[in-house]
């Protein structure tokens, strides 16, 4: 009796996750496993970002080289969906049927290589190993209520001359958003959120659809449009659109798709960020209990109106606070300056130290004394404490300058720094201990 031969396994286009994407498991078999071998970093150099789907490295962590082993595992059939079409990977597991222990591989990176549907696996499979794949159904979810959110968003914007140039997809818990021609106005935000709801609460019919005559132009170049299969998403009568991904079946399963900011780029086009379904409702939960813990900080109600004036009054607040604080340190600069200049009159050079103030400090100490200092001596002004960093400079006359800067890289081990003439200044990486008594010494024996 002959061998079984190992089945053919289903191509990107027709998988099971495609035909049913409500499909939490399914029984299937290992057709093929072979080690991942990473690429040599010359191989990844000027590699440009396309539609293909076939870069071996996508699918490990930020598309670094793997630290462990990885498996490129295909199955006869998928129920987990491979990333593409805008769409995220799926996440779920795989349990070998045939193991006592039902011993549970994590999936977390699915990936299309051509039409071949790869798992990656931290664990080696044998070809006709039977397994059984089960999906995180939770995070399948969010990412159908986002990407047919994101369908349906499109297909009432072309009809208010809107069209979508292009979209991302945020992993679970952020934002997506659609690119478009031009920022539509506060008036068509609400317009268009009002029918997207409208729309959804219509209970509308989505469909998947596979006919053999149609085309389209957004296929991605690796993938065989001959062997392929070219999948049309139809939203009752109002969208017919080709799209690879798993969507609800129908409309009300989005349950709700609310419209956030607009950001400006390239020119006139513009970014309208959304969310759908449960992700939306959790985000403006999350948005409703911030909103009231800064109303409670600022003593007002929660209504967004009074804790924007609430905001707005601690900014006015804040922004008083930093001209006092700017006209205070403008007025010890003129006393330390003064000092300074006293102190040169019986001494041939001067320390002065703040803890806090910085460089904006010493630099209005430096336009105080700048004129006088270069005739009688030199003068450094140093800011920070052990275990931060800080500012130094030196001023004062030409030939003193280099010798005192040198003194300083003596004394303070992480101090680098520049300059000519009457002026050197430098940074301090982390004052150690005991670094600025040791300037002070050295500064009072010059």
């Amino acid at each position: 009796m002959g061998a079984t031969a190992a089945p053919s396994p289903a191509i990107v286009g027709a998988l099971k996750c495609q035909k049913d994407p409500y499909l939490q498991t399914l029984e299937t078999e290992v057709v093929s496993c072979e080690e991942f071998a990473p690429p040599k970093p010359s191989q990844q150099s000027g590699k440009s970002k396309t539609k293909k789907s076939t870069d071996p490295t996508k699918g490990l962590e930020n598309g670094d080289v793997a630290t462990t082993k990885t498996y490129l595992i295909e199955l006869a059939d998928s129920v987990l969906f491979p990333e593409g079409g805008g769409q995220h990977t799926d996440h779920g597991h795989l349990t070998l049927l045939n193991d006592n222990n039902e011993n549970s591989i994590p999936i977390t990176s699915v990936q299309r290589h051509g039409l071949r549907c790869i798992h990656f696996s931290p664990t080696p499979l044998t070809p006709g190993t039977r397994v059984r794949q089960t999906v995180d159904f939770a995070r399948r979810w969010d990412l159908m209520q986002q990407h047919t959110g994101q369908h349906l968003l499109s297909a009432i914007m072309d009809g208010m001359e809107l069209p979508t140039l292009g979209w991302s997809m945020g992993q679970p818990g952020e934002m997506n958003y659609v690119e478009l021609p031009r920022k539509p106005t506060d008036e068509e935000v609400q317009t268009i959120q009002q029918q997207c709801n409208e729309k959804i609460r219509e209970n509308i019919t989505i469909t998947a659809e596979t006919p053999e005559d149609k085309v389209s132009d957004s296929l991605p170049s690796d993938y065989d449009k001959e062997k392929g299969v070219v999948r049309f998403i139809k939203i009752g009568e109002m969208d017919y659109n080709a799209c690879c991904g798993t969507h609800l079946q129908n409309s009300s399963h989005i349950n709700v798709i609310i419209l956030h900011h607009t950001q400006t780029i390239r020119g006139t086009n513009c970014r309208l960020f959304f969310t759908a379904g449960d992700r939306a409702i959790k985000m403006a939960t999350e948005s409703i209990n911030g909103l009231r813990r800064i109303a409670v900080s600022l003593s007002s109600s929660s209504a967004p109106e009074d804790v924007a004036a609430g905001v707005q009054r601690l900014s006015d607040q804040v922004s008083e606070a930093r001209k006092k604080e700017k006209k205070m340190l403008a007025e010890i600069a003129r006393f330390e300056g003064e000092r300074i200049k006293s102190y040169l009159q019986d001494h041939g050079s001067a320390l002065t130290h703040r803890v806090t103030d910085g460089l904006d400090f010493i630099n209005l100490v430096v336009f105080e004394i700048k004129d006088n200092v270069k005739e009688r001596g030199v003068v450094v002004l140093c800011s920070g404490e052990v275990k931060t960093s800080g500012s130094i400079v030196v001023l004062g006359k030409p030939d003193l300058i280099e010798s005192m800067a040198t003194k300083i890289k003596e004394v303070v081990s992480t101090a680098k720094g520049g300059g000519k003439g009457e002026k050197w200044q430098g940074k301090v990486t982390e004052w150690q201990k005991g670094e600025i008594e040791a300037l002070k010494a050295a500064v009072e024996a010059k």
